[in-house]
Parts: structure tokens; C-alpha cells; sequence
């Protein structure tokens, strides 16, 4: 996972233009780092910003996973995201 600062300088100019574009370079960095991983592996370029915005396989890992678990256990959707949304928010500080 990889958090970013949405305001800082080498993303405020892409973040002015589109509230996600910070997670999406930060994403495209990441697969890139990885790209050599083994085909046994699946990899998913998690980036978070700071204010709030995910990347698109963020948010589709997350949906898939929260599905998963609501499934599993005696959970809501709504309750996953909202309790990992708040552990973001103490990885990010």
C-alpha cells in the first residue's frame, strides 16, 4: 500500500485536474516497481491519498474483499469499508 500527499509538490498539478490523479501515478509507479513478480502471484497497486481518494484497484479489491467477508461473517458492507477507511486514516498519519 502507499499512501500519498495529495498537496505535496510533485502531485498538486496533476491533483488540481482530477481529485484521483495523485493515486493513479503513485499506482502506475508501484506496478511498475513490481512488475517482475512470479505469475503465481496477483498484485495489486494499492495507493491511498491522503485526502481520501483511492485508486481504481483499491476500490475494486476492497468491494471484492468486503463482499467476501459480509458473506463469511455477520458483517455489513458499510462496516468493512467504513473500519478500513478508519485504519487508512492511521497508516496515512
Amino acid at each position: 500500500m502507499t499512501a500519498i500527499c495529495t498537496t505535496a509538490s510533485s502531485y498538486i498539478d496533476s491533483s488540481t485536474r482530477e481529485a484521483v490523479a495523485a493515486a493513479k501515478i503513485a499506482a502506475t509507479r508501484k506496478t511498475a516497481k513490481y512488475s517482475n513478480l512470479s505469475s503465481q502471484h496477483t498484485f495489486y497497486p494499492i495507493a491511498v491519498e491522503t485526502l481520501g481518494p483511492l485508486n481504481e484497484d483499491a476500490r475494486l479489491l476492497l468491494s471484492d474483499l468486503g463482499r467476501r467477508i459480509s458473506r463469511q461473517r455477520q458483517v455489513t458492507f458499510a462496516m468493512f469499508l467504513f473500519c478500513f477507511r478508519e485504519f487508512l486514516l492511521l497508516c496515512t498519519v
